[in-house]
């Protein structure tokens, strides 16, 4: 991962993208001179999905702890979604039994194919989301420079790999932006602008 870093390097500056927030306004990227935990890591998509591979491959951990790691919860522990601005959306709903569980940040449950996993990131401007099924050994990786991004990343997946049990009105569910995409013909997720790039490891 030789293009990755938890603070801003110069020779990242030939390839690195600006942000934009649900008006299309322009947002400069970040350059963290020190390190945020994940919030200020800069990588690309390719080394992003070497992570990930190797992830789903269980390179670097001992076999109980990618158990653990990749365990749902016996119930659904997680509560109400948060919005950005940390205020409650959608009062009393929970997970529909499916065992949502979260650590540090890396979200488990059970889906219709076993096991899945995934870990998203966002703020104002900028959006991603690393997904994984490691009973098929199959990973998918979607990042963007655009918040509106949230709102076709259920379709998108949806189109690529069909239902596999995310609790998207759980994560996604920001009411300052237009309602998520329900069209999966192709072509129809991108139409908003996004500027998406999807990895996909069969």
């Amino acid at each position: 991962m030789k293009r990755t870093s938890m603070t801003w390097r110069e020779d990242f500056a030939p390839t690195y993208a600006d942000g934009y927030n649900e008006h299309g306004k322009s947002e400069p990227h970040d350059r963290r001179g020190s390190v945020r935990a994940a919030g200020s890591m800069d990588t690309t998509i390719e080394d992003y999905a070497k992570f990930l591979a190797g992830f789903l491959r269980g390179e670097g951990l001992l076999g109980q702890s990618a158990t653990e790691m990749l365990r749902a919860a016996d119930r659904d522990p997680l509560g109400p979604p948060i919005s950005h601005s940390g205020t409650g959306r959608k009062s009393g709903q929970r997970t529909p039994g499916i065992g949502l569980l979260s650590r540090t940040r890396l979200r488990s449950l059970r889906g219709p194919f076993g096991p899945v996993f995934y870990k998203g990131g966002h703020n104002e401007w900028t959006d991603n989301i690393a997904l994984g099924i490691p009973a098929k050994k199959r990973g998918l990786l979607l990042l963007s420079n655009s918040i509106l991004a949230e709102t076709i990343y259920p379709a998108l997946v949806k189109f690529l790999w069909g239902e596999i049990g995310l609790p998207w009105s759980w994560e996604y569910n920001t009411p300052e932006l237009p309602p998520p995409l329900s069209m999966v013909e192709p072509g129809n997720a991108l139409q908003r602008g996004e500027i998406v790039r999807c990895s996909l490891m069969l």
